[in-house]
Parts: structure tokens; C-alpha cells; sequence
């Protein structure tokens, strides 16, 4: 006689996590089936239909199969669900309880867990919740061993992602252990191209809607194209967005690197990523051919700290991002005027725009600023390549002298703060005692108490910047003999470049403008990249320079006046 009178479904539920593969457990998909489908022919159940979900975790619920049986649950369609064991129903205690004891009785639906002997119509076995907390057990103990595996993995410098990053592909020579990447070159180009565009100082949504006009495939629609298995492509074709293009700026592996541990996910039951702060990233250099050198990569990310936006003319100045206030010390903002004309556009003070009474205007035209900086650029190169010796000479003698002048003041500040930290905890014990003894009222006390305070943690709070800055600060030779074979690399300098601009200046400080005899004046100093402000050589010291090499070439000889 038949189990089930009527024609609902016998849900036949399989499921087999990636998890219980890597343990070897023999409780295969097929093997499953076999024995609901025999469980289900002995006892003359009718109308059974089997629900598998492959590779999917006992701990999440959010599986398509047993989705679909609960779905059909409450349309009344279900009448019995069968499993192998009570563990494939799921690991999760809490949930796997509520199903049992509230949910299964609600929508009228037999429970059966065959090797486990568990019938609901039979009712449910006190056993059964201890059952459930150890096949929760079981999952966080496998859960810890698979992070472990995939940790020693990551450390190896293997990489942890799936799928290589848009650019790459998988080597055929690739298997399971050994994961070698190789360059996409269709792909590898688009990246290329984007990070070149960032440089000329255009951003990601910019970016984006050049690639969408040139018609270039998304990441998804090139993967579709190349015959790799991933999501629907898109409806709408060439659909760059900001994101994706921020996201392929934002990636080291572009570099040649392997970065590992990027993200984890909260607990062995919720498997949603998150991100992990990047100093606990672990990157493997050169683990494979690199498409965008260690240069441009950096520079791109400073650039995407100082990010810029399009005046409304659509136009993003190269300089953008660099100028600041050398009163407020706020950034200072482009602009242009209304008949938009490219001369005619200017920087002023960003907290001037906000408050006019907080600082003045500081401005200055966006034409001004590429004539001072090409002629302090070609100045420079002139420098480097004539009086090389020279002109590094004097950066050290200058640095040397602002440095201890720049040492002695963070010193100053240093202590002061000290002080003033100590001299708060006086003051407070001070408040404290004019209170207990009535000079002193409980608000009075606490607003005062509460001021200083804050103060104090502010104070207490910037020490470790502080003293970090005095003990780590670096010498500056080996910056300037950076900065100097990357100017010996230039032969000639007629015009200012975006590329320029971002590889050689670090910011742009301008001061208010001043005015004698009716003509402006404006100070504006240059911070070169790892080396500040430089001090070119003067008319004086290039010629002493001059004759003290010829000198050197003819010892003896006597120099024309």
C-alpha cells in the first residue's frame, strides 16, 4: 500500500557540498540516488522527483533545488521530502530546527532521513537537536580545514582567484596545482589603453564613456567571445561602467604580481565576502608577465587618491588635484568662464569658493601654471645634464639645512603636545576637587571636564604620527638619485605632457598674489615627486661650475678672462 494516497511530489533531495568532496566522503550524488530511489520504490511512494544540489554547503539555505522544493511546498505540492542522511538536509543547526519542529508541519510536508532512521510522522527523537549541533560541528571543523588549506595555499604564492583578472588567461600547460597565467593580448591591450587614459588625467566614468564610443567589449562580452563559461552578457552592448574600469586600475596583478587574501567571508555560515584592509594583503612579485610596468601602476594610484572632476565644459586640467592654498592649505579648484575659452581657464581657493571670509581667491590661470612649471622643468633638465654633480650638491646642502629646520619644529611640536597632555590631567584633577568641595557646580564640571578631554584625545591621537614621522623620516639621497635618472632619461622638454606632469610633480603650493607699482605678483612654489622643492643652480654657480671643469680638462693652462 502506498505511502502516499495522494498525487503531491516525493522530493528526493541530493546534495553534495565541495567541502564534503575534499573529506572523500563516499556520499556521491549517484550514490544518493541509488538509495532514495530504491528507499522510494520499496515503500510505494508515489509521483517521486529528484532535487539535486551539487557543490553547494549545508550551511546556506539558498540552494536553487531546495529552493525550488520549498517553493512548491507552499503551493501545497510537496508531500514528503526524503534525504540519504539528516546532514544533507543541512548543517545548521538553528535552521535545520526550525524546518522540523515549525516549518515541514506547517506546509504538511513528511520528513524522512533514511540512515538516520528520523520519520516525522513518527515523530521527532529528543536526539535529533544533539544530532543537528554535531553536523553543525562537523561544518565549522571542515570549514577550518579547507581556510587552512587555502591559506598554505595563498602563501605559496599561488594564486586564490578562480578566474584570472580581465587581461589574462589560463596557460593550456596549467593544471589544478600549478596555475600559470598568460597574456590576453586583445584584452591586455584595452588595459593598457586604460591606464594610459588615466594618465592623460581622465577618470574611470570618463574612461568608460570612451570606451563605449570606440565600441570595445566588456570584460563579460570578450569572455563570452573567447568561449570561457560566465555570466549573460550584457543587453545592452559595450556597456562600460565607471566601476569596472576603477576596478581594473585598482589591480596590482597588472603589474606582474600575484595579490592573495583580498577578501574572506565572515564565518563559516556566512559566506558573503568582505574586504580585507589591504596591509593584510599578500602580494608575490613577478609570478607572471607583467602588462603595465611598476611606474605607470603607481602613478596611477596616486593619481586615484587625488581624483578630479570635469568642470562642466567636460574638461579635466592636468593639474587638477595638484594646487594648493599656501594659506588654508585647502586644494584649489578649476573652473572656467561661462563663453568657456581653454586660455581663460583659472584655480582658486576651494574654501574661499565655500566662505569668502575664511581665506582670498588665490588665483591663478591654468596657463600661468603649465608656463611657470614647463620653464621650471626644462630649467631642471638643464641642470641635470650640464652640472649634474653640481646641482646634486646643492639639493643635499639645501635639503640638509630645511630638514633640520622642518626636524626642529616637528620636535617643537612634539613636546608641546607632551606638555599639554600632562598639564590637561592637572587641570582636570584640578575641576575635580573644585567640585567635591561645592566651588564648582556638576554642569559647569562636566562641560569643562568633557573640553578637555576631547582635547587631550585629539592631542594623544596625533602623538603616534608624530613620532612616527621623526623616527622613519628618510634621507634624501637616494630620491634624488631616483629623481635625477629619470631626468637624464628626457633629452629635451618643448612642451608639458600629462604624463609629465604626474611622473614629476608631487603639488603645486600658490600663495596670494601681491602688488607693486601696480603690477601682480604671485609666489608659487614646485614640489618635484620624492624630492620637493628644488634649488636650481644660479648664473654664478653654473659659471664657477663651468670654470672649475675646464680647469680640470687643462691643468696649467691659463683661462681668458
Amino acid at each position: 500500500m502506498s505511502k502516499q494516497s495522494d498525487n503531491k511530489i516525493t522530493a528526493l533531495y541530493c546534495r553534495l557540498s565541495r567541502d564534503d568532496e575534499q573529506e572523500g566522503l563516499s556520499g556521491s550524488i549517484k550514490n544518493q540516488k541509488s538509495i532514495l530511489q530504491k528507499y522510494a520504490d520499496d515503500n510505494h511512494f508515489s509521483n517521486p522527483k529528484f532535487f539535486v544540489d551539487d557543490g553547494w554547503s549545508g550551511v546556506t539555505f539558498a540552494r536553487p533545488a531546495f529552493t525550488e522544493i520549498m517553493e512548491l511546498a507552499e503551493k501545497g505540492m510537496i508531500g514528503t521530502l526524503i534525504v540519504k542522511d539528516h546532514s544533507r538536509l543541512g548543517r545548521n543547526r538553528l535552521i535545520v530546527g526550525q524546518l522540523l519542529e515549525e516549518e515541514f508541519d506547517r506546509l504538511g510536508v513528511r520528513y524522512i532521513a533514511i540512515m538516520d532512521n528520523i520519520d516525522t510522522a513518527k515523530g521527532i527523537s529528543d536526539l535529533v537537536p544533539m544530532q543537528d549541533l554535531f553536523n553543525e560541528w562537523h561544518a565549522k571543523n571542515t570549514s577550518q580545514k579547507v581556510r587552512n588549506v587555502f591559506r598554505n595555499k595563498g602563501m605559496s604564492g599561488a594564486p586564490l582567484t578562480t578566474n584570472p583578472p580581465y587581461g589574462y588567461r589560463k596557460s593550456p600547460e596549467s593544471t589544478k596545482q600549478n596555475v600559470q597565467w598568460i597574456v590576453d593580448e586583445p584584452a591586455a591591450e584595452t588595459v593598457r589603453q586604460i591606464f594610459a587614459w588615466c594618465v592623460e588625467g581622465l577618470g574611470p566614468t570618463q574612461i568608460a564613456k570612451r570606451l563605449k564610443a570606440a565600441k570595445v567589449m566588456t570584460p563579460t562580452e570578450h569572455w563570452s567571445n573567447v568561449g570561457k563559461k560566465c555570466s549573460k552578457p550584457p543587453a545592452v552592448p559595450y556597456n562600460w561602467c565607471s566601476a569596472t574600469v576603477a576596478d581594473i586600475l585598482s589591480k596590482q596583478e597588472y603589474c606582474g604580481d600575484t595579490v592573495n587574501f583580498r577578501y574572506t567571508t565572515r564565518s563559516f555560515k556566512n559566506k558573503k565576502k568582505i574586504d580585507r584592509p589591504q596591509e593584510e594583503w599578500k602580494a608575490f612579485p613577478d609570478t607572471h608577465p607583467a602588462i603595465i610596468d611598476r611606474e605607470t601602476f603607481r602613478l596611477v594610484q596616486e593619481l586615484r587618491q587625488h581624483r578630479r572632476r570635469p568642470t562642466k565644459t567636460g574638461i579635466v586640467s592636468p593639474f587638477s588635484g595638484l594646487l594648493y592654498c599656501a594659506d588654508c592649505g585647502e586644494k584649489l579648484y578649476y573652473g572656467a568662464t561661462n563663453n568657456y575659452k581653454r586660455e581663460q581657464a583659472f584655480f582658486f581657493c576651494s574654501s574661499y569658493r565655500k566662505a569668502t571670509e575664511s581665506c582670498t581667491a588665490h588665483f591663478i590661470r591654468e596657463k600661468v601654471v603649465f608656463e611657470l612649471v614647463l620653464e621650471s622643468m626644462q630649467r631642471v633638465l638643464k641642470n641635470v645634464q650640464v652640472f649634474e654633480k653640481e646641482f646634486a650638491r646643492k639639493q643635499m646642502k639645501c635639503y640638509s639645512e630645511d630638514k633640520k629646520k622642518e626636524l626642529a619644529e616637528k620636535r617643537r611640536e612634539l613636546n608641546k603636545a607632551k606638555r599639554r597632555i600632562s598639564e590637561i590631567d592637572g587641570l582636570i584633577q584640578k575641576l575635580y576637587e573644585d567640585n567635591a568641595k561645592g566651588k564648582l557646580s556638576d554642569d559647569r564640571y562636566a562641560t569643562l571636564s568633557m573640553a578637555y578631554e576631547e582635547e587631550q584625545q585629539k592631542l594623544k591621537a596625533a602623538l603616534p604620527e608624530m613620532q612616527t614621522y621623526l623616527e622613519t623620516e628618510t634621507d634624501k639621497t637616494e630620491n634624488l638619485q631616483r629623481f635625477i635618472d629619470k631626468v637624464k632619461q628626457l633629452t629635451e622638454i618643448k612642451e608639458l605632457t600629462p604624463e609629465l606632469i604626474h611622473e614629476f610633480i608631487d603639488r603645486i603650493v600658490v600663495y596670494a598674489p601681491k602688488y607693486l607699482d601696480e603690477k601682480r605678483y604671485q609666489v608659487v612654489d614646485i614640489y618635484y615627486s620624492g624630492v620637493g622643492i628644488l634649488r636650481e643652480l644660479s648664473p654664478e654657480e653654473m659659471e664657477e661650475a663651468f670654470q672649475k671643469r675646464l680647469a680640470k680638462e687643462a691643468p696649467g693652462k691659463e683661462i681668458p678672462a
